[in-house]
């Protein structure tokens, strides 16, 4: 199996470039026809994805900026 990832630029409404979003292309190493209960592992598999999933709906972000000493100058 072989997956490929093809992510999209797009500008926000500042006009900051942002990813606007991913294209995934997944490869299989058997014919389709050669895996057992490929239909319902089809209807299935997004559903069960921790990363497709996640990234949907968005993983909060923690931002800390720290200086040479070890000083917070920044967190949210």
């Amino acid at each position: 199996m072989r997956a490929r990832v093809t992510g999209r630029m797009a500008r926000n409404e500042r006009g900051r470039t942002r990813i606007g979003g991913l294209d995934v292309e997944i490869r299989l190493g058997k014919a389709g026809d050669e895996i057992k209960h490929s239909d319902r592992c089809l209807q299935q598999f997004e559903d069960f994805c921790v990363v497709t999933e996640s990234v949907r709906r968005g993983i909060p972000v923690g931002v800390r900026v720290l200086d040479s000493t070890g000083r917070t100058l920044y967190e949210a």
